[in-house]
Order: structure tokens, then C-alpha cells, then sequence
């Protein structure tokens, strides 16, 4: 009798075990159908045909809603389930290399990775592409890695764009400061390099303007403020600033109101975000600013990897659209990011 007792209860904590494993796999099933297919082949019940992991900073301005409706509109055109994968920034270069870890056990034919240049990522990717799935990089690129594509905006581009704003709005010449977000390893990156070189290639012509100091900041307006305050008040010869995100330049404008400094000072900031917008259709607080085409990052990023799977080739840099936003088309600007959100509901 005693036997037979222990021979149902070992069953019955077997069952049980299984069914915690079969309604797990039931859970990561829906979870991957529904950020792939969502909105879009949810109701259709089609099966995927791949299944890529997208890993991200979710501290990042360009990974928003425009990043996911063009990588996951593009994902379900092609039947692909896209798994995303938001890490928090505070530590992400360990945790960015684990999560690339437990994707290579979950069986994903693709990885998307906002990825670091240094030499534990390129030698996770190499990992990663023995076994034969391909990565590619997003936002910052590990150029001397086994990667297959990068998609992102060029950073040289943005440097030269922003270098032509000051030329243009610095009539009497200028000294110039940069602020730009820290990269996650502690060197300077290629990306970081890049902007710069562009930047100074455009000043190169312009003998009346000079680059003169660069800041880099931690995550969040009040790092920025910091760095702002730290240029202006430290050097009055200042009376042009450059930065890099979306964050930095709102909390630069918030230094220039509080310290009277708005007409003294020449802002081109990045980024489309609603407030930025408004100051500079407000005019003469921030002058311009740098914005990238989100959507098509993310629709880039699924058809590069189509492309790979189709023809075991795809080009090794893709470069995204960039626009200067400024008092000439702001409002043109705003209309079209209002109109595609009405597209959107």
C-alpha cells in the first residue's frame, strides 16, 4: 500500500511538473506570437515562418512606437515573430551579452541587437554566428565583428549636418561646444569618433568657427543640465551647442531660460520629440534640430534580415534618412508626424 501511495505522488508531482513546463512554453509562445503578429496576423492564426529576438535599450528615444510599427508591420508582412527584448540601460553592456546568450538556446533564426563596439560584444556576435544565425546591429555598430548588416543612422552625416546648421546660423563666427550621451564601454566609440570627424570637416571651411569643448553625459535631462552648466558657465566665449539626443537637449534649453542665456546662445538639438518641436517652432531657444526616421529603422532591420535569408548577402551598412528640422518646415513637420498617428488609430 505504501508503495502504491509513493508511486501515484512521485506521478502526481510529475504531472504537475509537466504542466507547469507545457503552460510556460504555452506562455513564450503567446508572448513571441503576440509582439510579432499582435495587431497584425493574430487574428489570422498563421503560423510564423522565423523568429527573430530583438534586444534594445529601453532607455533609447529611437527604439519608440515609430521603431516598433515599422519593424513589426514589416515583421508580419513576411510572417515573421519578433520577440522584443527591452533592457534597462543601467547595466547594459553585462546584461546586453547575457540576453544575447539565452538567445542563442532559443532557437531564433535572427537576432537584432542595439549592440556596444568593443571586444566582448564582437566576440559574443562571432558565438552567436558559428551557429549560424545572423546578427545584425542596430544604432551602434561593431564594425570588425562577424555581423552581417548594420542599419542605422550615419553618424559622420549628423556631424556634417549639424556643422552646416552652425555655419548658417553663426554669421559672425563661433566657438562650439558638444554634448553627447556617454557610450556604454568606457572608450570613446567609433559612432562617438564619426559625428566628430564630420563635424570638423564642415568647420574645416568655416576659419571663423571652431569646435572648442565636448561633455559627455550619463542617461537623463538633470546629466545634461549639468554638462551645459559646467560649459557656459565655466567659459562666456561659448555661443554654440550641439547635442546628440533628445534628453540633452531639453536639459540644455532649461539651462539657457534659467541662466538668461537664450539669445546668447545658438542650440541644435536631436530628436523629434513633441516638446522639442514646439521650441523650436516657438523660435530662438532651440534653433534646429536632427531628426531620424525611427519607422524605417525598424522596417530596414526585417528586410536586411530577409534579404540575408533569401540571398546569403546583404549590403554591410545601411544608412537611415536624416532631416534638419528648423523654423523653415517645423510646422510641415508636425502636421506629417500628426498625420501619420491619425494613420495609426
Amino acid at each position: 500500500m505504501d508503495n502504491k501511495r509513493l508511486i501515484y505522488g512521485l506521478i502526481l508531482i510529475l504531472v504537475v511538473i509537466l504542466m507547469g513546463s507545457l503552460i510556460a512554453g504555452i506562455a513564450i509562445s503567446n508572448e513571441i506570437t503576440k509582439s510579432s503578429k499582435g495587431d497584425y496576423l493574430w487574428d489570422s492564426k498563421e503560423r510564423a515562418k522565423e523568429h527573430i529576438m530583438v534586444i534594445i535599450d529601453d532607455a533609447n528615444q529611437t527604439y519608440d512606437e515609430a521603431f516598433e510599427k515599422g519593424l513589426l508591420e514589416t515583421a508580419a508582412t513576411y510572417r515573421i515573430a519578433v520577440e522584443i527584448n527591452k533592457i534597462d540601460r543601467t547595466n547594459y553592456d553585462d546584461d546586453v551579452i547575457a540576453a544575447l546568450d539565452k538567445a542563442k538556446y532559443a532557437k531564433v533564426n535572427g537576432i537584432i541587437v542595439h549592440a556596444f563596439n568593443d571586444e566582448k560584444m564582437a566576440s559574443k556576435i562571432q558565438e552567436i554566428s558559428d551557429l549560424g544565425i545572423p546578427v545584425i546591429t542596430l544604432d551602434e555598430d561593431v564594425p570588425k565583428s562577424s555581423r552581417i548588416c548594420y542599419v542605422g543612422v550615419n553618424r559622420y552625416d549628423i556631424g556634417q549636418l549639424a556643422g552646416e546648421s552652425f555655419a548658417r546660423l553663426l554669421h559672425d563666427g563661433g566657438k562650439i561646444a558638444v554634448i553627447d550621451q556617454k557610450s556604454y564601454s568606457k572608450d570613446r566609440t567609433i559612432n562617438e569618433e564619426m559625428m566628430l570627424l564630420g563635424l570638423r570637416e564642415v568647420l574645416k571651411s568655416q576659419p571663423n568657427l571652431s569646435l572648442e569643448k565636448i561633455e559627455y553625459t550619463e542617461q537623463g535631462v538633470l546629466s545634461a543640465e549639468t554638462a551645459a552648466t559646467k560649459i557656459l558657465l565655466g567659459r562666456n566665449d561659448i555661443n554654440g551647442i550641439f547635442c546628440t539626443d533628445g534628453e540633452n537637449t531639453l536639459g540644455v534649453v532649461q539651462v539657457l531660460i534659467d541662466n538668461n542665456l537664450v539669445n546668447d546662445v545658438v542650440l541644435v538639438g536631436y530628436g523629434n520629440d513633441a516638446e522639442i518641436m514646439a521650441y523650436i517652432e516657438k523660435g530662438n531657444i532651440i534653433e534646429a534640430s536632427i531628426v531620424t526616421d525611427h519607422e524605417d529603422i525598424g522596417r530596414q532591420a526585417i528586410e536586411a534580415f530577409i534579404e540575408y535569408r533569401t540571398n546569403q548577402f546583404v549590403s554591410s551598412y545601411i544608412n537611415t534618412d536624416i532631416r534638419l528640422i528648423d523654423e523653415t518646415n517645423v510646422l510641415d513637420y508636425i502636421s506629417e508626424m500628426s498625420d501619420t498617428l491619425d494613420e495609426k488609430e
